[in-house]
């Protein structure tokens, strides 16, 4: 589907709406900029973190946890 007509269909779903609060989403949607979705600092701190561990081969699998919490596990 070419984007003249996506904007075709969407225009046409919308004048067919008569749900404000649908309406009022669709506006905040096509109105937000980029920083709708903002990862804050410490949440991408860690990411970084987690990532390095995995290069860096300081992962562990399921199978590794479960052996190593068994009694923890109640098994």
């Amino acid at each position: 589907m070419s984007i003249h007509e996506l904007k075709d269909q969407l225009h046409y779903k919308i004048d067919q709406l008569n749900d404000e609060k649908i309406l009022e989403a669709i506006n905040t949607l096509i109105s937000a900029d980029k920083t709708l979705f903002v990862i804050p600092e410490e949440w991408r701190k860690g990411i970084r973190q987690g990532r390095e561990d995995v290069k860096a081969g300081k992962v562990y699998t399921l199978k590794d946890f479960e052996k190593k919490y068994e009694k923890w596990l109640g098994e």
